[in-house]
């Protein structure tokens, strides 16, 4: 009986301490796109962000540019490209996602936003250890093309990733 008691003891323990140090989910109208916190007894056009940054959608994050003063930009892809050049046919070297200020595999990243499609055949895989990077053969041509991934990060990070493709 008393590992029954344990069990309770240790399940409302857990519990509780998701709700103090998990962010929630409280609506799409609780923020402004800058953060800013909406009262519900006003009507404000502008409030459709959620306050904790990471439980926005895709749409609400790229469409809306909600929170994005915040976006971390220190990041780029392996060896700390911004333009990618590949050739038709041809395996691209996998590009991790780098975090500049330290130089190593930005990992514990999730539910990437792409503000614009890959091209065709360049896939953006998750690896084992929770990292992405970039991979694939391409089949056509594409000229230089900017491209932005924003993904959820730890402690409520949004990242932001700017780079170019070109295939040849």
């Amino acid at each position: 009986m008393s590992a029954y008691k344990y069990l309770i003891f240790l399940s409302i323990i857990l519990y509780n301490f998701h709700l103090i140090f998990s962010c929630g989910c409280y609506g799409p109208e609780s923020c402004t796109p800058s953060g800013i916190l909406c009262h519900h007894d006003e009507t404000i056009d502008s409030c459709f962000c959620d306050c904790c940054r990471v439980c926005n959608t895709c749409e609400q994050l790229l469409e809306s540019n909600c929170f994005a003063h915040q976006y971390s930009k220190h990041y780029s892809l392996s060896t700390n490209q911004s333009k990618l050049i590949v050739k038709i046919n041809e395996s691209i070297i996998p590009n991790y996602i780098i975090d500049q200020t330290n130089g190593e595999i930005a990992r514990y990243l999730w539910d990437p936003c792409l503000r614009r499609s890959l091209p065709n055949d360049i896939y953006l895989t998750n690896d084992t250890d929770e990292s992405y990077k970039l991979v694939g053969i391409p089949k056509e041509k594409l000229e230089e093309t900017l491209f932005e991934i924003l993904f959820k990060g730890p402690v409520g990070q949004l990242i932001l990733l700017q780079f170019i493709i070109s295939i040849i």
